[in-house]
């Protein structure tokens, strides 16, 4: 792994906490609360989640071989 791919796989990770908490009380506090609108934390929770899921997808991606040295020919 290069050493962007390490910190993508990196603030993927720190950025499941803040998402999945909004996702967790967008969700609890959406049946008969005192907050006007719960649902609005799910819309923060999609966004975050959505980044971190690219970043996942940017770390745990394949590169394409660079073309190095061949290796020897098949008899």
């Amino acid at each position: 792994m290069s050493g962007g791919q390490i910190a993508a796989l990196i603030f993927a990770i720190l950025l499941l906490l803040p998402g999945g908490c909004f996702l967790f009380f967008g969700i609890v506090l959406a049946p008969g609360t005192a907050v006007a609108n719960p649902f609005l934390l799910l819309l923060p929770a999609g966004a975050i989640l959505s980044v971190a899921g690219l970043l996942f997808w940017l770390a745990l991606r394949r590169r394409p071989d660079q073309g190095g040295s061949p290796g020897p020919p098949i008899p």
